[in-house]
């Protein structure tokens, strides 16, 4: 294989991280809230109550992100 020389690396995309963090945070809440409503039976008959945790921390989680996004865009 010849030589070539290496092209230019492509810029970075510019996105919106801040929507990215919302949806995201609005996907785990909604997560949440439907199996906390409709199928908490379920999740203990199946001792599966670790579904509502793991929301609870992407819920976590995203607000950390959101609050980690929204440092990065001010400075």
């Amino acid at each position: 294989m010849p030589d070539r020389p290496r092209r230019p690396d492509p810029e970075p995309l510019q996105v919106n991280e801040k929507r990215i963090v919302l949806i995201g945070l609005a996907l785990w809440a909604i997560a949440f809230v439907v199996l906390a409503l409709f199928f908490r039976d379920d999740l203990r008959r199946h001792d599966a109550m670790w579904w509502l945790w793991a929301c609870v921390v992407g819920i976590v989680l995203g607000l950390y992100a959101l609050r980690f996004v929204s440092r990065r865009h001010r400075g």
